[in-house]
């Protein structure tokens, strides 16, 4: 499955979102998990990961420990067009 989660960052916690963002990308993700891109973004939100899990239930595990504390977060689950 394939997961779009958008990041805005916390009140106070505008100075983490850079390493917090490059962390996300260099560490080896847990398994099942393949990150596909880590994005800042210019505009309401201010990062976005791509990955991919193999259930709803790794998806959410992956991004409460990925982005807790730092981010508010909302996941979409993406199909690419060619599937339509």
């Amino acid at each position: 499955m394939l997961f779009l989660t958008l990041l805005e960052v916390l009140p106070g916690r505008a100075g983490d979102q850079p390493s917090t963002l490059k962390r996300i990308r260099s560490v080896t993700p847990p398994a099942g998990i393949k990150i596909l891109g880590v994005y800042f973004l210019f505009g309401r939100y201010d990062g976005a990961i791509l990955f991919e899990a193999p259930d709803l239930r790794t998806a959410k595990d992956f991004i409460l420990r990925a982005a807790t504390h730092i981010y508010k977060t909302e996941t979409l689950t993406a199909l690419p067009a060619e599937e339509l």
